[in-house]
């Protein structure tokens, strides 16, 4: 049956009134099947989808580019090992094995980058993500990632109080000692809410006009009417389909098609649903990058990334910092010390904006030189003073004397401050 068969057709009624179908022409679609199915399928919905899963989401290219643009921002930033002291100074520890695990090898088929980028992917397409982490007493040895939908959550149903939470996988049960789970958006920590579940319809009706497109190229062709100057009895009508289809069939061999006297072929290339699509899709991708905290200006603006960074990444990244310092510290290391993503990393991407911030901290002498290389990953100059400017003084932290360098004399800050002990650069008294 026809496009203007399906309109106008007398067994097939709409809402509103329409002209009664006179048979003297007939629509056709050079294809497979009727454009009835075409345009039930792009108004009526006929096999129209309201939710996809993971694997219809990831086939709608703005879904795809921006959970993997994600996944593999917040995958490739360094996380670091902090520590706090009693004097409220924080130090960076860099020999333990825990940071090996997450930055490099974590002892597992997977790397660190692939680990996490899974995690991330699990995370923002299922809710929540899993690792295992296999221990030798206290001694994380490896991380290991696990797949969502092979971890089945075990709870005792209706307690909301001293909830205790175990880990069926591969039939085995596990409790949070050696699973660490990322949950997002949860209200009962195990069941997380996925960019699935809040922009699924969305979701949905790109991948329906995804479909629809793919359904009208796949049968090749020229989508149009054929006008009979004369009725055409039902017999015919059929027939004439039949012929059409053939044409166009590409597992028929047929390639040619005798049309009778009377009989001309109009084209209908361009129709008002079609139009319709091209601008839904338009404004539904401007909605999908808004979902996901993403502009069009993302992948060509430096302010516009970061604010994607702010909006996209920061929220991921919290998750999972907040679950490594829960699942990968002892209880007596989660007082003082903590993990964290080393987020400055991301603008190295941007020499002139990594330099204009160092030229600001050295200005305002809270880093010098040494720690502005380290950074950089350079060797230290040996530089071990801040410079705080011809008009000032030279101030070294570590003997807490400062030097003077237009008069060529020092002092020290302390005990023997304001007393006149006066030294000279070598630190001898004057």
């Amino acid at each position: 049956m026809g496009m203007l068969d399906w309109m106008f057709g007398e067994e097939e009624t709409r809402a509103e009134p329409t002209p009664t179908h006179t048979e003297e022409s007939v629509s056709v679609s050079a294809g497979k099947s009727d454009s009835e199915d075409d345009l039930n399928f792009a108004l009526q919905g006929g096999s129209v989808k309201n939710t996809v899963n993971r694997t219809q989401a990831m086939n709608v290219p703005i879904v795809a580019s921006t959970i993997n643009l994600i996944a593999s921002v917040v995958a490739g930033i360094p996380i670091r090992l902090y520590k706090k002291g009693e004097d409220g100074a924080v130090e960076e520890i860099t020999e333990d094995n825990r940071l090996a695990l997450l930055n490099l090898d974590t002892g597992a088929i997977l790397s660190a980058v692939e680990t996490k980028t899974a995690l991330v992917m699990d995370l923002l397409l299922e809710g929540e993500c899993y690792a295992y982490l296999g221990k030798t007493g206290n001694t994380i040895r490896d991380i290991q990632y696990i797949p969502q939908n092979a971890v089945s959550v075990l709870t005792n149903n209706g307690i909301h109080i001293d909830r205790v939470i175990t880990y069926l996988i591969d039939g085995n049960q596990y409790t949070d000692f050696n699973v660490m789970r990322v949950v997002r958006n949860s209200k009962d920590g195990y069941q997380g809410c996925s960019v699935l579940d809040e922009s699924g319809l969305l979701m949905a009706t790109m991948y329906n006009s995804l479909m629809y497109e793919n359904m009208r190229m796949s049968k090749g062709g020229r989508r149009g009417f054929l006008m009979s100057e004369s009725r055409l009895k039902k017999s015919m009508l059929d027939n004439l389909r039949n012929a059409w289809r053939k044409l166009y069939d590409n597992n028929d061999n047929s390639d040619v098609m005798v049309l009778n006297k009377g009989l001309k072929f109009e084209a209908a290339d361009n129709t008002a649903v079609e139009n319709q699509l091209k601008e839904n899709k338009a404004i539904n991708s401007d909605l999908m990058y808004k979902a996901f905290g993403l502009t069009e200006d993302t992948f060509k603006n430096e302010d516009a990334f970061r604010i994607f960074v702010k909006t996209a990444v920061m929220p991921v990244v919290n998750l999972l910092t907040n679950a490594f310092n829960r699942s990968l510290l002892l209880e007596e290391e989660k007082v003082t010390h903590y993990f964290s993503f080393d987020t400055n990393q991301i603008l190295k991407a941007d020499m002139l904006a990594r330099y204009q911030a160092y030229q600001v901290a050295l200005n305002s002498h809270w880093m010098n030189i040494d720690e502005v290389r380290k950074e950089e990953d350079l060797k230290p100059l040996g530089i071990d003073f801040v410079g705080l400017g011809l008009q000032d003084i030279l101030y070294y932290p570590e003997t807490k004397r400062i030097y003077i360098p237009n008069m060529g004399k020092g002092d020290t800050i302390g005990q023997d401050a304001g007393k006149g002990v006066i030294t000279d650069e070598g630190g001898n008294q004057k």
